[in-house]
């Protein structure tokens, strides 16, 4: 299951997004040609992991508003049935 939090659909170089509380920088921009022979562009994003705060990559489509989140954790860590826990008091 997909979870609701997004990022900015088209972010620079550089841009700094937040996801409850956790950090995501845009750290670059692709070309990408689709399936069906379209050409986009896709966000490349650096976060820390919600677990262990190792570095993991996350890419997403660079498209006008806000981009599903699908990944919180690293590789090791990974697990979709399980929620990232936001500290108690803080804004989701």
């Amino acid at each position: 299951m997909k979870t609701a939090l997004s990022l900015p659909g088209q972010p620079e170089i550089g841009c700094v997004a937040f996801v409850q509380h956790q950090r995501f920088e845009c750290v670059g921009i692709r070309p990408y040609v689709t399936r069906a022979g379209r050409d986009v562009q896709l966000s490349l994003w650096v976060g820390r992991c919600a677990d262990c705060g190792a570095p993991f990559d996350l890419v997403t489509p660079r498209r006008t508003g806000a981009v599903r989140v699908d990944r919180r954790r690293c590789a090791e860590h990974r697990d979709p049935k399980r929620r990232v826990k936001v500290l108690a008091g803080a804004e989701a």
